[in-house]
Parts: structure tokens; sequence; C-alpha cells
């Protein structure tokens, strides 16, 4: 047993510091301070980030944790008239980029876009300027990433137990007190996975946050290392971005302590009948969610993609689809691979704080700048590099610079907290019965985990490797540093004709991103109706 648990220790490990490797790197900058550019920070901007990051942190997180917790209930919970449409349509969201949503709402309702131009002209109300304040972005945000915790939480609803919440209907509770008593606390693993997803990528952000003019940490990062040329202060405050999602996931865990919430088997019952004007209310707000994240900007893109097709559309696109298709389906099948790896349950890994840690550490890339990350792999593989040749080696960078590997290994560390927070979120709902069932008749661990726990993890993997899948295909910084020669990405072509200011173009792009995103759904969608249909 003792040989075991060290194998499987030294295993994990071995898994989880190479995924964490980027963090190392960046770590390893405060060795090269830079005194006095961080004089100049501290004393004209440090204070405005830490406050503007802030508010952004708090605003995206409650708004995504309300809006998504909320709609998973809805669909789930109650039945009301264009459930079954609207149940998939609120993961079409999340196919879309989030700096395309940022500059669809802010080319039409920009001051010189269509909508303020209606509005002053024809209804004589005063303008706005959709970039005072934060309210805009946040709301950016909230609709781009309210499918993170929509997604999480639709699960660990589906998975509930109906008998109990009949119960409390019988004993007549009101829906609302059924909700905050026994709903909201079964599914609260899977939305607090999906919240710190999400305020892991609000705080790695770049395109949305620019676009608004909205200077947080992550701007910063850019400044310092576009203006002030030194790679040291920008991986300085990458690391306390790291540093904040540190503590974002330990107070969560710690706010959670040793208690554990499990699941039965998926019920297709709706406890709740929401007919007649209740059901018609319950139907547009549902639909009018939908309405702002997707189908309204959808729709522009599809206008301005028209206009625009026969001058941008060409044979290139058939090697741009080409490039992203296979570097998703790679990126997702191994980040999910070593995800499921590190969540597995076991008896070493639940008495070893070794093990927690590590496994922790690997999870912390997300908060990452994409950039950051890519050039944090290029340092620490220039500094191997110079270490091999000082002991009679030769280089390797022109071996991995510019690797499919290189890039591969940056997905990988930058999105292993997607797959691992939706798997963990699985292997938390797990009944200790099964397992202690297993062992009592004998089983291998390795048949343990072959017909126990990757069954009851489907739904969590599944949700990863989707999520996995769609933020690899809208990756654009790491791809844009570290990608092969002549693999260009749908991503990079959207971000090259933006930044050009060539919307309507742009838009052609950004259209086969969000048809590629919609595929990836629909293939989602069927797998996990088979695994409901299984278990």
């Amino acid at each position: 047993m003792e040989k075991s648990c060290f194998n499987s220790k030294v295993w994990v490990s071995i898994l989880a510091l190479l995924v964490a490797m980027p963090i190392f790197v960046v770590a390893l900058s405060w060795l090269f301070p830079q005194h006095e550019l961080w004089a100049h920070f501290s004393e004209t901007l440090l204070p405005g980030l830490i406050s503007s990051t802030a508010i952004l942190l708090i605003g995206v997180g409650a708004g995504v944790t309300l809006l998504g917790t909320v709609l998973a209930y809805l669909v789930v919970m109650v039945e009301f008239p264009g459930r079954k449409w609207l149940e998939w349509a609120l993961f079409l969201p999340f196919a879309i980029p989030a700096y395309v949503l940022a500059f669809v709402y802010l080319g039409v309702f920009d001051y010189s876009g269509y909508a303020q131009v209606w509005m002053r002209e024809i209804l004589g109300l005063p303008g706005f300027d959709i970039r005072a304040g934060s309210w805009a972005i946040i709301l950016t945000f909230v609709l781009v990433f309210y499918p993170y915790v929509y997604m999480m939480t639709r699960a660990s609803f589906k998975r509930q137990k109906i008998e109990m919440i009949e119960a409390g209907r019988l004993l007549g509770a009101h829906p609302w007190r059924v909700f905050w008593k026994i709903s909201l606390p079964l599914a609260r693993p899977a939305a607090a996975a999906g919240l710190l997803v999400t305020l892991m990528e609000t705080l790695a952000d770049f395109g949305v946050v620019s676009l608004f003019n909205y200077d947080t940490f992550t701007t910063a990062i850019y400044s310092a290392w576009g203006d002030f040329r030194s790679i040291e202060v920008a991986a300085q405050l990458a690391s306390l971005l790291v540093l904040v999602a540190f503590f974002l996931i330990y107070f969560e865990k710690k706010a959670r302590g040793h208690a554990k919430y499990y699941s039965a088997d998926v019920s297709s019952k709706r406890p709740y009948h929401a007919t007649g004007l209740i059901g018609w209310l319950v139907t547009l707000f549902v639909f009018g969610v939908f309405m702002l994240s997707f189908a309204m900007p959808m729709l522009q893109l599809i206008i301005w993609g028209l206009s625009a097709w026969t001058e941008e559309w060409s044979e290139k696109y058939f090697s741009l689809i080409s490039s992203t298709s296979i570097l998703t389906v790679s990126a997702a099948i191994i980040t999910v691979g070593i995800a499921t790896v590190l969540a597995l349950p076991g008896r070493c890994k639940q008495n070893s704080l070794w093990l927690k840690g590590v496994v922790r550490m690997a999870t912390l890339g997300y908060a990452l700048p994409g950039s950051v990350m890519a050039v944090g792999l290029l340092y620490g593989i220039n500094q191997i590099s110079e270490i091999n040749i000082y002991f009679g080696g030769e280089s390797i960078n022109h071996i991995i610079f510019g690797s499919i590997f290189l890039l591969l290994f940056a997905y990988v560390s930058r999105f292993m907290a997607i797959g691992y927070s939706s798997i963990d979120a699985s292997v938390q709902q797990i009944k200790p019965v099964f397992t202690q069932s297993a062992q009592l008749l004998g089983a291998s661990r390795l048949r343990l985990i072959w017909q126990v726990y990757l069954p009851m993890m489907t739904p969590g993997i599944l949700a990863g490797g989707l999520l996995v899948a769609v933020d690899v295909m809208k990756e654009l910084p790491a791809t844009y540093l570290l990608r092969p020669f002549g693999w260009d990405t749908l991503a990079i072509q959207t971000y090259e004709l933006s930044a050009e200011g060539l919307y309507e173009r742009a838009a052609v792009p950004a259209l086969i991103m969000v048809l590629f995103g919609a595929v990836l759904m629909l293939v989602f969608q069927l797998l996990d109706k088979k695994s409901s249909k299984g278990l």
C-alpha cells in the first residue's frame, strides 16, 4: 500500500509540476527587481489598478453567479413555454469570444453607433458614454461568462434527488425556501467551480478591457511589457494575479470546509410548472438573456459578415479552419486527460497536503494572460538551453520554439483550471459508499477507476472538454506568439482585421468561430443525453 501511494504521489506530482512550470518561471522574475519602474507603478498606477480590478471582480462574480444559477434552476426545475430549446440555447453565448461581443456592442451603442444616433435623432433622448464607469464592461463579461456557472450548476441540478424537493413541498415550504435550503447547497460545488473559472478568466482578459479603455492589472502587464520593455515587471505583475487566483481558490475551499454534497441519478421530472402569465414571464426573462448575449450580437455579425463576405472569403479560410480544429481538439483531449488523472479520488491524495498543493498550483495558470504565459514558456525554454549548453550540450531552442508541442503545452497550462474544476465538481458528488462497496468486493484500483469513477465523472469530463475546446478556439495572445509558421487561426484573423478597424471583414472569421463553437456544443448535447440515459 505504501509503495502504491508513493508511486501515485510521484506521477501526480510530476504531471502537476509540469503543468505549473510557467507559474514558477513567472515567480522567479522576482529575482530581478526593477526598483525604478516599481516606484513609478506604485505611485501612479497601482492604487487605481487595485480598485478597478476589485470592482470588476465583484461585479462580474455576483452577476455570473446570480444569472447562471437562476437560469440553470429554471430550465431544470421549472416547466415553462419554450423551455426545451431555451435550455440548450443558453449554452450558445459561450461560443462568442469576449472581445467579439465587446466590439459588437461598442459598434452598436457607442456615441456614433446607430443605436445612439436613433435615440438622439428620432426619440430626442440624450446620448451616453458606454465606456464611462464600469457597468458596461461588467455587463459584457456577465453575458459572455455566465455559461460557465450555468453549465456546471445545470449538471448538478439535474442530478439532484427529486424526492427531497417534493418532500420540502409536502411540508409546506415555499419554492424559494426549497431552492435556498435544498437545491442551492447541493449545487454549491458546481457553482463555485464555475465562479472560480469566471473570475480567473476576468483577471486574465485583455481584449475587452482594452476596447473599453478600462485599466486593470492585465492592461498594466501589457503596458510594462510593451511600453517599458520590461518582461520582469510584466511577469511580477502577473504573479500578483496568480496570487489573487490562489486566494480565491483557498477562500472557496475554506468556506466549504469539510462539507460534501452528493447527488443522485439524473431525473427528468420537473417539480414546478409555470403556466399562464407566470410561465410567459419566465420565458420572457430567459429569452431576454438569450437575445442580449447571443441572438442580437449574432444578427449584427451576420449583417456585417454578409456585406463583406465576397471581399473577405478566400481559400485561406480552409487552412484557418483546419489549424483551429487540430489545435482545439488536441488541446482539449490532452488537458482533460491530465485533469482527470489529477482529480481522481484516492486515499493517498486525501491524506497528502503536498498533492493537494501541487494540484492547486497546476490550476493557477488560468490567471496568467496568454502573452505572459507565452513569454514565460519562451524564457523558461531558453534558460534550459543555456544550462544544456553550459554542460556541453546543444541548444534546444530551434527544436521547441515555433512548435506545436510548445503551443499545446501553453494551452494545457493555461486552461487546466477549466478542465480540473469541472471534473473535480463531479468527483465531489461521488458517494463514498460506492468506493467502499467496490473495495469490499475486492475490486482493484484500475477496475475501480474504470467501472466506478470514470462513469460517474463523465458529465464533468464532457463539460470540461467542451469548455477547454471553446476557450482554446478563442485564445489569442498565446496562439499569436507561439504558433508554428503558417499556423494562423480564426482568432488571429479576427484580431488582425478588428485591430485595423475592419469590423465588417472581422465578422467573417468571427461568425465561423461561433459556428465552430455551436458544433462543439451540439456534440456535447448528444454526448450529455447519451450519458444521462446510461446513468
